[in-house]
């Protein structure tokens, strides 16, 4: 009689595990469909359902999840949060798609705070990355980029007092000129409507470098756009149906 009780209470036991992990499974996959059709905001509060009976490789996966739904969000500094919970995932595979999209984090986070130490993070995320999957070939390719930005924050601004001191000089000589008589004013204006524009006036060699400026900028940009259509791995992840992990 006590050994059928006993199998008895072992059964029941076993039943409340798998109907636990049954629930944590249908918050998940409840989630993950907020999150396709762009429901983020849901598909957060299924998540968040779901962790709170989950165990903690189960956790792990949840934090994965949030982390990606907060990125899509433009929450950077949450997706870092929840993601840095997620390197407790004993799965390689998945362990690498965390330090990619870390990497893509601290990227964001750093280029909106100008902060250099949050770039050297980004770069450091996507070499873990690259130290699971060495043939990633976007981790590569970002972690270029971050290198490329890193670098562009080390070095000195070119300097831009000549083009200064040239404005206030040509400033300087306009208001010479302004002090005229009337009559050498008319003349002169006379004469500038048949003769072509000095080639010194018009700051030609200042406007020059602000032009090069203005294209470098434009062009970084433009690669901006083109490294963000590559960045986030955001597929969320589904909880095993109905296992004890």
């Amino acid at each position: 009689m006590r050994n059928g009780i006993l199998r008895l209470g072992l059964g029941l036991i076993g039943i409340s595990l798998l109907a636990l992990a049954w629930e944590v499974y249908e918050k998940t996959r409840e989630g993950n469909q907020h999150w396709q059709e762009g429901k983020y905001q849901e598909a957060l509060a299924k998540y968040i359902e779901a962790g709170i009976k989950a165990k903690p490789k189960e956790q792990a996966l949840l934090h994965y999840n949030t982390g990606t739904t907060f990125y899509k969000q433009g929450r950077y500094k949450e997706a870092t949060q929840e993601l840095e919970q997620a390197l407790s995932v004993s799965d390689l595979k998945l362990k690498e798609k965390v330090y990619y999209n870390l990497g893509n984090c601290y990227f964001r986070l750093g280029k909106e705070e100008k902060n250099l130490e949050l770039l050297k993070k980004s770069a450091e995320s996507y070499q873990k990355a690259l130290e699971i999957d060495p043939n990633d070939k976007e981790a590569k390719h970002n972690l270029e980029v971050v290198r490329r930005h890193i670098r562009l924050q080390q070095e000195p601004p070119p300097p831009t007092a000549p083009s200064c001191q040239k404005k206030t000089e040509e400033k300087k000589k306009e208001g010479e000129e302004s002090q005229k008589s009337q009559a050498e004013q008319k003349q002169a204006q006379a004469e500038s409507a048949q003769e072509p524009k000095p080639t010194g006036q018009g700051q030609v060699a200042g406007e020059l470098s602000k032009e090069q400026a203005e294209r470098i900028l434009k062009s970084l940009s433009e690669q901006e756009k083109e490294e963000l259509k590559k960045m986030m791995r955001t597929n969320v992840i589904q909880a095993p149906e109905g296992k004890d992990w």
